[in-house]
This record gives structure tokens, sequence and C-alpha cells, in this order.
């Protein structure tokens, strides 16, 4: 809700437009769950989880900041570019993690 709250504030300011809000907020959430997954990873032995929480706060991110480009004008096959090499990151990470 903070979050929300923040980029509402910065709308009215009018230092974001109003279709950037969505965008920055998804980007933020999952900036966040990132930031929780470093936590999660620290707290336990087994790191699957966290693991998890990385990919969608990664995919958060990605889909965030792919949007926010579309909206300020970008290439919108930039963001099936961002997407595909977030998946083929995400399945590396993955395989090198069952590797161990």
């Amino acid at each position: 809700m903070i979050i929300v709250a923040v980029w509402i504030a910065a709308w009215i300011f009018a230092v974001v437009d109003l279709e950037d809000i969505v965008p920055l907020v998804i980007l933020c959430v999952g900036a966040w769950n990132v930031v929780a997954a470093a936590v999660r990873a620290s707290r336990s032995s087994d790191g699957w989880g966290a693991f998890g929480t990385f990919g969608w706060g990664l995919l958060f991110v990605v889909l965030g900041s792919s949007f926010y480009m579309v909206n300020k004008g970008f290439n919108p096959a930039f963001v099936l570019v961002l997407l595909l090499v977030l998946f083929g990151l995400l399945a590396i990470i993955a395989a090198l993690r069952s590797s161990r």
C-alpha cells in the first residue's frame, strides 16, 4: 500500500504520468520480491523457496519495466526480447542449482 501511495503522490505532483503508475508499482513489487528472496535464502537451508520468490520478483521487474518502456515509446518487440532473456537466465540458474 505504501508503494501505491508513493506513486499516486508522485502523479499528483506531476512527477509521473497516470499511465505510468501501474507499471512502476509492478516494478517496485518485483524489486521487493527479489529483496525478500535474498532474506529468505539467508534464513533457510533449502533455498528452493527463495529461488521461486526470486523468479517471480524478476518476472515482475521485467514486466513492469517493459510496460513502462512501452508507455514511453519504446518498441513493443523489446518486451518479448526481455521476457525471452529472463526465461533463458532462469532456466540456466535452475539447471546450475539442480546440478549441485
